[in-house]
């Protein structure tokens, strides 16, 4: 009877052993355009007092014109067959409230990610009504109203498998991108075109590659890299940091 438990504490502790020995390495990513790009200018033809007071521009491809960095583009690991491990860490913030805004005749942030559970908070600081209107695959579909001061809160129950388009239909050139998720493994390039995903487990993965220009090809760290059918990615990662350079040639782009 003692050997037997003496057996059963080895087998619980090497559990342990196996759980706490995985590995975890942060993805960073910065990504630059070679090339000119302006994008075009947005003449509201709705509100104009208000929404023509600022400078509205097509958002599909969003670059700062002094460094070069590319804003709004989405990396983020393929769901496969094999669930990948996810940190304890993230369950701080697994049911954290995320916002988006109609603000000043456009939604921001313009492309966002939530986890499934994890609140939505859709606002509307503008004095005037807006709508927000999104058809999903896996989740129920909306189309709400939202007065001046107001916001409505949503919550999906199932992951989306790609990007799913916010519009406004008052103001027809408003939209934006949500990614619906059931891990945390996205990441959003910011103003700086800076990308990070902190504490993924450590080994060969593939990312997906998004962005609106549907980018068939990236130079990575000065080697032009293919990208696979739906922007796919293969790469190894490594405990610890894990930095890499993208550079995205205008000539590659094709904005639908």
């Amino acid at each position: 009877m003692l050997i037997r438990l003496w057996v059963m504490l080895l087998l619980v502790l090497g559990l342990v052993g196996s759980a706490n020995a995985q590995a975890w390495g942060d993805l960073e990513i910065d990504v630059l355009l070679k090339g000119e790009y302006k994008p075009a200018k947005i003449n509201p033809d709705k509100d104009q007092a208000f929404c023509g007071k600022g400078m509205l521009v097509d958002e599909r491809l969003t670059v700062d014109p002094k460094t070069k960095a590319i804003a709004n583009l989405a990396v983020y690991l393929l769901a496969g067959t094999q669930k990948a491990p996810v940190h304890p860490d993230y369950a701080k913030t697994a049911k954290e409230k995320r916002t988006i805004d109609n603000k000043n005749c456009r939604f921001e942030p313009h492309v966002l990610a939530v986890r499934t559970g994890q609140p939505l908070v859709i606002g509307n600081p503008d004095p005037m009504g807006h709508n927000t209107k999104a058809e999903f695959f896996d989740n129920p579909s909306f189309n709400d109203l939202i007065p001046a001061g107001g916001k409505v809160e949503k919550t999906f129950g199932k992951p989306e498998s790609g990007a799913v388009k916010f519009e406004c239909s008052i103001h027809g050139w408003m939209n934006a991108y949500l990614f619906v998720r059931d891990d945390p493994y996205i990441g959003i390039s910011d103003a700086k075109g800076h990308i990070s995903i902190k504490n993924l487990p450590a080994g060969e993965w593939t990312f997906v590659v998004w962005n609106y220009a549907n980018l068939p090809k990236v130079t990575i760290d000065g080697k032009e890299t293919t990208l696979g059918r739906g922007g796919k990615w293969k790469t190894t990662i490594k405990p610890g940091a894990n930095k890499y350079k993208f550079e995205v040639d205008v000539k590659d782009l094709k904005l639908n």
